[in-house]
């Protein structure tokens, strides 16, 4: 597949991160050609997760909120799609999995920054109840390898 510049890439691997307030959960997975079908599925469901059983009346349903998943061609695979729900999730695909590995630390730093000072107890609690490192990871296994 093409990239979303003029020359061909293929991508190996691809980075999802998950946030949630200043809650990061990062995967690294193998890229293959039915990922932007599995990219969709997977938001989908982590999306609905992450909202909860009361869902705000003013969002959009799930399906219109795919962000660069729905905006790009179907036919290229981009190096990086986001989608900003109730919490982001980011797709960054690379040939090489320590390009990668380099992201991961910049997102764990950022979580760290977010994290300090004074947080409401609630939030923690939300970041709990909506982010859930083994509950997430679940939902990926389900479209994803991990790498």
């Amino acid at each position: 597949m093409r990239n979303g510049g003029s020359e061909m890439v293929d991508y190996n691997y691809t980075l999802i991160v998950s946030q949630y307030r200043w809650s990061r959960h990062q995967f690294i997975v193998k890229l293959k050609q039915d990922f932007l079908e599995k990219a969709k599925a997977f938001a989908m469901e982590l999306m609905t997760y992450k909202r909860g059983k009361e869902e705000a009346p003013w969002r959009k349903p799930v399906e219109e909120s795919l962000g660069d998943l729905t905006y790009h061609k179907e036919d290229t695979i981009y190096p990086r799609y986001n989608i900003n729900d109730a919490g982001d999730i980011y797709f960054i695909n690379s040939n090489r999995c320590n390009s990668l590995k380099n992201e991961i630390l910049e997102y764990a730093e950022k979580s760290r920054r977010d994290a300090q000072g004074y947080k409401p107890k609630g939030m923690a609690e939300d970041i709990y109840e909506h982010h859930g490192f083994i509950e997430v990871s679940e939902i990926l296994k389900k479209y994803f390898e991990i790498a």
